[in-house]
């Protein structure tokens, strides 16, 4: 019997309130080492709040929890420098608007030279063998020229891989990948499912990691995922193995999320609750 993975993310009872609005009602959530993760649901189900809350990104008064702990950090309790490591060097923050997360009057290179420099010292010809590495890694081929470009001379799919670089820059555990494939067609959603295998897996040749992907495409759930959790109006309504919840689903939302996606939903199996 295989040795039990240490634990990295552990949130208990975590409830998000913005104004009068109580965003994320209880939740609870684990991820082991190497494990890949989803949190599912509609706009505005609370999944996004849960990874601005693992990253310290909601103001403190916003947040109570039993628990949250990412890594080494408690993210209720940790200084500005603990914060700092957070961000980047435990838990890497893929956004959903690549183009929002590139700053325009820098080029992709110098990025991702910033990026792992805010955790890692490293000498320009370290510097030009990451690059290079972290490029081929999310798909980029041709790695030097991506490396001069400004965001605005990308494609929108080669952004999102910028994107991803950035996110992986300085080698941290977890990949946070917040709706990755909201602007892709079928035959890119399904290559970046296969990419975020690899790369959670170390198939890519970058260090291998835990993955929390964040969408409402049980599609690209189901390609890459090994368990899901879905969440409606702040709640988790359902959770388990992708495959079981795929094939059984007995919530609502889980069902309208399926036919969303053009996935089956055997009604006589299955009962709302």
């Amino acid at each position: 019997m295989a040795p039990a993975q240490p634990t990295l993310v552990r949130v208990r009872d975590l409830q998000v309130r913005h104004a009068e609005v109580l965003a994320v009602a209880g939740v609870d959530l684990t991820i082991e080492v190497g494990e890949r993760v989803a949190l599912v649901g509609g706009s505005g189900s609370g999944k996004t709040t849960i990874a601005q809350a693992l990253l310290g990104l909601l103001p403190r008064t916003a947040m109570t929890a039993t628990e949250l702990q990412v890594g080494t950090v408690d993210v209720l309790s940790a200084q500005p420098a603990g914060l700092r490591h957070l961000r980047g060097g435990i838990a890497g923050y893929a956004m959903q608007d690549a183009y929002a997360t590139l700053d325009p009057l820098q080029r992709v290179g110098s990025a991702i030279a910033e990026a792992h420099r805010l955790h890692h010292r490293a000498t320009d010809s370290q510097m030009r063998q990451l690059q290079d590495r972290l490029l081929m890694a999310v798909g980029l081929d041709d790695g030097q020229r991506v490396l001069r470009a400004w965001p605005h001379e990308l494609s929108g799919g080669q952004r999102q891989r910028v994107g991803l670089a950035l996110a992986l820059a300085a080698r941290p555990q977890l990949l946070i990948a917040d709706e990755p494939s909201s602007a892709l067609d079928g035959d890119k959603a399904r290559a970046l499912a296969q990419l975020l295998v690899d790369l959670a897996t170390g198939s890519s040749g970058w260090p291998p990691m835990a993955l929390l992907l964040i969408s409402h495409d049980l599609r690209l759930v189901s390609a890459c995922c090994q368990r899901v959790l879905v969440l409606h109006a702040g709640h988790i309504v359902e959770a388990g193995p992708v495959a079981q919840i795929l094939t059984q689903p007995h919530h609502q939302a889980t069902q309208a999320l399926m036919a969303h996606a053009g996935l089956q939903v055997d009604t006589a199996d299955v009962g709302a609750r």
